[in-house]
């Protein structure tokens, strides 16, 4: 899933219209690990499938919020 997400996030490399905007390699990996962190990497790629005109960074959408490798349960503990 790592490489087929690679392939096609990397067509994004350079798009966007304004210096803050424009797509750079990192901000693809960047998206890569969280996609594979999370397991997103195929409603990615579904999405980019489906929405071909839409941003890169309509992908960030996807991204769970949180502690990546940190549970509900280790979170509640640290509560109580």
């Amino acid at each position: 899933m790592e490489e087929t997400l690679r392939e096609f996030l990397s067509t994004y490399i350079g798009q966007g219209t304004e210096k803050k905007d424009i797509v750079t390699s990192d901000a693809v990996e960047m998206l890569i690990f969280e996609a594979i962190t999370d397991g997103i990497g195929q409603d990615i790629i579904d999405y980019g499938t489906e929405h071909p005109d839409a941003p890169f960074w309509d992908f960030l959408a996807f991204i769970k919020p949180g502690l990546v490798g940190v549970t509900d349960e280790e979170l509640m503990e640290d509560g109580e």
